[in-house]
């Protein structure tokens, strides 16, 4: 009887175990499953709100180009509406249009031109790539608990809330760009053909996507290389060459048959603009740019944890981030005035934090449960607040009513006439909203500095307004701040050439009849 009993209590304690131990197994699944479902609610929060909240330019030529792709192919529609869809989305070729294409088809399918579609496409990207981090976390650290907090960074950070959901290729690049990194380690793994195909197809992928994610693919497919043993075998392996082959072709393929377009941007872009690589502004500037979009500590936390790091992923981390500096040096303007140039970053600054993390980890497990409940108050709070402040610049910005303003300067410029535009945005909000091209556009102050600094000729007032409205009729201003920041141009439109129509934010200037002096 008595052994009955003491059976009957072991086999109790066993089961408590197991069932602790269930519940403990479990509560990483539950914090992750809940991290990934705020990441992606806070991506759909303010979801139809025009994308005009983060790089208008960027968001509304894919939004342009989108809907062309939707017009060519909806039937039953009056073909001169037609033309002009598609002739407002002939843009500058930078990279192929894949996103655009599927947001275009997917309005064709959905039964409506709905440009909010794009943001749940790179949300939805954002969260694969997520799942790529993870799987990367598990071969970088031990600790589940680690990884979580790590995969916290990637989607509550602001700048990557925000950066990540709008609609251009940047966030569609970093999922590849993770893959590209997962695959490459489960190759270096197994060295069998199905993860060599995975490894290339991802990173082709990548590149194809956009092309400057090779700054980042290439290095880590050159870390895998150099730490290869032994490296000559490594080299003869067919599937390397595979790998190789799959990552380069379809981005070369793409870039020798648009050769012009490219070479143009290159050589303005990086050629005529290299000489800032030169100077301490660039660096401190580009700093700057960082500690707006993380803190500064986060960013070097991330860097100091390639020394901490397992020494058989310590090249793969040290490959990427030398890609990321690789990239500002080739494209130094683009790095201090654009942020969204450095969405890259948050995913390695994800994966760089997760060595230092494991260690604070470790550190942690030797304090009492008073340390340890402070430090989880810590990371929830810090989560807590990210997500507020993305939360908030979503709510607080607001920009239906600049869709009613740009249609309305679209219908009073007189149909068929040929204008010059003083506009912000390059005229995309002109062309989305209002459904009209500027004939040509009148630089900004900051596209004349940009001239300045890349070496070209000042431009000389007279001759370049004479040259540039020649053939035009009206001048278009929308650009308040940019018309009183040139005093020339001001003076000489509103003393020489009579108001057409004075709008809400805009003057439309007659062209055709000019004040006789």
């Amino acid at each position: 009887m008595m052994r009955s009993m003491g059976n009957h209590k072991l086999i109790s304690k066993v089961r408590s175990r197991l069932e602790n131990s269930r519940i403990a197994a479990a509560i990483p699944l539950l914090v992750l499953t809940l991290v990934f479902g705020l990441g992606l609610a806070i991506r759909l929060y303010d979801l139809t709100d025009p994308p005009l909240d983060f790089h208008p330019t960027r968001q509304l030529r894919s939004a342009l180009i989108a809907r062309a792709v939707y017009y060519r192919l909806l039937p039953d529609i009056d073909l001169q509406l037609r033309q002009q869809a598609i002739n407002l989305g002939t843009l500058e070729i930078y990279e192929p249009p894949i996103l655009e294409n599927i947001v275009g088809l997917t309005y064709l399918v959905v039964g409506g031109e709905y440009v909010w579609l794009g943001r749940v496409y790179n949300a939805v990207f954002w969260m694969i790539g997520g799942l790529a981090l993870y799987a990367i976390g598990r071969r970088l650290v031990q600790s589940r608990y680690a990884i979580v907090l790590g995969l916290a960074l990637y989607f509550f950070l602001p700048f990557g809330v925000i950066a990540s959901r709008s609609f251009q290729p940047e966030p569609w690049m970093v999922m590849w760009i993770l893959l590209a990194l997962y695959a490459l380690l489960r190759w270096r793994e197994k060295l069998d053909w199905k993860w060599a195909v995975l490894a290339g197809a991802s990173g082709g992928m990548a590149l194809l996507v956009k092309g400057v994610a090779g700054f980042f693919v290439a290095p880590m497919l050159g870390a895998v290389a150099l730490t290869a043993k032994p490296l000559m075998r490594f080299i003869r392996d067919p599937k390397s060459w595979l790998v190789a082959g799959l990552t380069i072709l379809p981005a070369l393929v793409y870039f020798l048959v648009n050769r012009e377009r490219s070479s143009e941007f290159l050589s303005f872009w990086s050629g005529d603009l290299y000489r800032m690589v030169f100077t301490t502004s660039f660096y401190t500037r580009w700093l700057a740019m960082v500690k707006g979009l993380m803190s500064l500590s986060t960013f070097m936390a991330a860097i100091l944890g390639i020394l901490v790091s397992e020494r058989s992923t310590r090249p793969l981390l040290a490959g990427a981030w030398i890609g990321y500096g690789l990239y500002g040096v080739v494209f130094p303007y683009q790095y201090i005035t654009h942020e969204y140039y450095h969405l890259p970053l948050v995913a390695l600054v994800a994966l760089g934090v997760l060595p230092v993390l494991q260690a604070l980890l470790n550190l942690l497990r030797t304090q009492s449960w008073v340390w340890k409940l402070l430090a989880l108050g810590v990371f929830l709070f810090a989560s807590a607040y990210s997500l507020w402040v993305a939360r908030s610049i979503l709510y607080a910005a607001d920009h239906r009513n600049d869709v009613v303003s740009w249609q309305r300067v679209g219908n009073d410029l007189p149909a068929n006439s040929r204008f010059v535009a003083l506009t912000g945005d390059y005229g995309m909000r002109l062309r989305y909203y209002g459904w009209r091209i500027p004939s040509a556009y009148w630089p900004s102050s900051v596209d004349l500095s940009l001239f300045t600094l890349a070496g070209r000729d000042e431009m000389d007032f007279p001759s370049y307004f004479e040259q540039t409205t020649r053939t035009m009729d009206y001048f278009l201003v929308t650009a308040l701040g940019e018309f009183d920041a040139q005093p020339e141009l001001k003076q000489h439109l509103t003393q020489n050439y009579p108001l057409y129509l004075e709008g809400s934010g805009y003057f439309i200037y007659d062209l055709n009849h000019p004040i006789s002096n």
